[in-house]
């Protein structure tokens, strides 16, 4: 059962994320196209400024999650009930707080703005991402129910819809009116839907959250708040390393440099969202899977997911390390076209931060969140620090290059010692020399693939989309066959291949 819903949960977000991910560029050329790149600057720099306002969830939702996955697995219909009334009352007031937050910075928008004085309206621009931000929390904990029994794809189906909605209805509006205001109020408005609709698919499939109004006892309390505070010091973290590098280019090199980057960050994060779809595919089930299972059988299930991500993020970055720039340029224009350096800092920390990805899903299902609370803080003041150092002199490139290094020097190697110590436990140090080794090996072929993949596109460059595709055909043949070549007599690939023809046998049957 786990595997079926693994399954279904996988097809339906990398689908919809597929779909949404074509529908986002269609949007940004004709966002491009109908407003200026200021405009562009500022949707990235306020977006940016919103995931920081957002450090007020504090990891809420990670921390229930976890503590929904054993009642759900045990069907304990009264604890469940519990979990979700103070899942409720605690995004009530992450709400407020965002919203108090967000009209403490006003008087700072002019210190975070370099370049958009031509832009009217700004107040109200950023209110309407304030107020965007702020709504979204108050109906969409209901969801986690959902994952908790792993049938997450139920939520994706309904947001899915609305997003395909919202962004035909604001490439219409901008068409038609070319307003950026219009196009914010359509987001806002439409962002209410999906909320609304699964919340009345969980009060009737689950009744008894109705029926029980109490909230968990003291000491299970206790234990949530504890998880809680070990992750508001990683939001900390998600926060600083990832949400302030706009608001030092913003700073230090101005809004043309943010619309920039925004076009690279629309693809990588389409990418990342995928990545994470594929992700949160798996969570329930893992979550599940650990609430029952010993630590030796989830130790197998950690390699062969780890080998999977390894396999999607070497596959990409490669990919983007050849063709990213034809691909921006064939959109946006070669004056959005970033110089080849920049565009290896930036997939390298795309990959560096895929390549945590088994880590983290481990580490949130198992609730793991205490043991490397400090980590979080260390990664937050060494990216802070360098990245300030570096901005000076190689400008956004710095920036990306503090986010690495930061990463390097923390996440790294932290997280799989944590998760082999504390959640694995037995031998682990001799599993965690074996988990070093295969990351070096890992990253030593993506590198010699991206470097070649280089090399191809400089030798034969792309100049319309009929090359581009043919490319990256190419490109996915040889990925495939090195893996197949490399991997096929270890155990991990075994197991994955008799994962895919087992699916392939019940799609035909």
């Amino acid at each position: 059962m786990r595997t079926r819903y693994s399954i279904i949960n996988m097809m339906v977000n990398i689908g919809g994320q597929f779909l949404t991910m074509l529908l986002s560029f269609i949007n940004r050329m004709v966002f491009i196209h109908c407003l200026s790149a200021a405009y562009l600057g500022v949707s990235g720099l306020f977006t940016d400024v919103l995931s920081i306002l957002n450090f007020a969830e504090l990891g809420i939702g990670t921390a229930m999650v976890f503590s929904m996955y054993e009642p759900a697995a045990r069907d304990d219909e009264r604890k469940l009930a519990q979990l979700m009334n103070l899942y409720k009352w605690m995004y009530r007031a992450v709400a407020a707080t965002v919203l108090l937050f967000g009209l403490v910075l006003l008087p700072f928008l002019p210190h975070l703005i370099k370049g958009g004085e031509g832009i009217e309206h700004i107040t109200l621009i950023y209110m309407m991402y304030v107020a965007a931000s702020a709504s979204s929390y108050l109906l969409n904990y209901k969801s986690s129910i959902y994952q908790a029994y792993q049938k997450s794809y139920l939520c994706t189906g309904w947001t899915l819809v609305c997003e395909c909605i919202r962004t035909v209805v604001q490439i219409v509006a901008l068409l038609l009116t070319g307003n950026f205001i219009l196009y914010l109020a359509i987001q806002l408005v439409i962002q209410f839907i999906p909320n609304i609709m699964i919340s009345r698919m969980v009060d009737k499939e689950f009744p008894y959250l109705k029926k029980y109004r109490e909230l968990p006892d003291r000491e299970e309390r206790n234990g949530i708040l504890k998880n809680i505070g070990a992750m508001s010091m990683h939001k900390l973290a998600i926060v600083i390393v990832r949400n302030t590098d706009s608001l030092l280019m913003s700073s230090f090199i101005g809004l043309a440099t943010v619309g920039i980057y925004s076009n690279y960050r629309l693809v990588l994060n389409a990418l990342n969202n995928l990545m994470t779809k594929v992700v949160t595919a798996f969570s329930g089930s893992v979550g599940n899977f650990a609430a029952l299972e010993n630590s030796d059988r989830l130790y197998q299930v950690y390699k062969e997911m780890d080998f999977l991500f390894f396999v999607l993020s070497g596959y990409l970055t490669g990919g983007l390390m050849m063709l990213l720039n034809p691909l921006i340029a064939l959109l946006f224009g070669e004056e959005y076209c970033f110089p080849m350096a920049t565009v290896v800092i930036i997939v390298t920390e795309f990959y560096i931060t895929r390549m945590r990805q088994t880590n983290l899903l481990f580490r949130e299902v198992m609730g793991l969140f205490w043991n490397d609370r400090y980590k979080a803080v260390a990664e937050s003041a060494i990216n802070l620090v360098v990245s300030l150092v570096l901005v000076q002199r190689y400008g956004m490139t710095g920036i990306i290059g503090g986010t690495i290094i930061s990463t390097l020097c923390t996440c790294t190697w932290i997280e799989p010692y944590i998760f082999l110590k504390y959640g694995v436990q037995d031998a682990w140090q001799k599993k965690l020399r074996a988990y070093f080794a295969q990351y070096l090996k890992r990253l030593l072929l993506t590198a010699a693939v991206s470097a070649a993949a280089v090399l191809w596109v400089r030798r034969f460059p792309v100049d319309n989309f009929g090359v581009f595709i043919l490319d990256g055909v190419l490109y996915t043949a040889v990925f495939a066959g090195l893996i197949v070549l490399l991997y096929r007599r270890s155990a991990e690939y075994a197991e994955l291949k008799r994962r895919v023809q087992e699916i392939l046998k019940r799609r035909a049957g």
